[in-house]
């Protein structure tokens, strides 16, 4: 998996690329068909912003954070996106339960339903 950081208005320290590399990783615990991952890290005034995107098979996921560090920012974003990973793949599994269980017992039509309901 790709990951892609960009800092606007600060620099990107060994130590903060360190940390999003980490967690990063992390990600694919959840879901490991990312296609791409971006950073984006801003400094507005006070406030440390981090943003994470993620391109996954026809979605797109972010996780954005802020606060008064950007570790803290970064923590806190990278935590949100876990959260979508997590009820994305959730949804997956869930087509994919639909599809196999229509797959097995034939698709229900309005027929099969009537016929159904007059064998009772």
């Amino acid at each position: 998996m790709p990951v892609r950081m960009t800092a606007r208005h600060c620099e990107l320290t060994g130590e903060l690329k360190q940390q999003i590399e980490t967690r990063s990783r992390q990600f694919e615990r959840f879901f490991d068909h990312i296609i791409d991952l971006h950073w984006v890290l801003d400094i507005d005034g006070r406030r440390c912003v981090a943003e994470t995107s993620a391109k996954v098979h026809g979605t797109m996921l972010t996780g954005r954070a802020e606060a008064l560090d950007m570790r803290s920012a970064v923590d806190e974003a990278a935590g949100r996106m876990e959260a979508q990973l997590k009820k994305y793949k959730g949804r997956l599994k869930e087509k994919d339960f639909r599809a196999i269980a229509e797959a097995k017992t034939g698709p229900r039509t309005s027929e099969t339903t009537a016929s159904e309901a007059e064998g009772l």
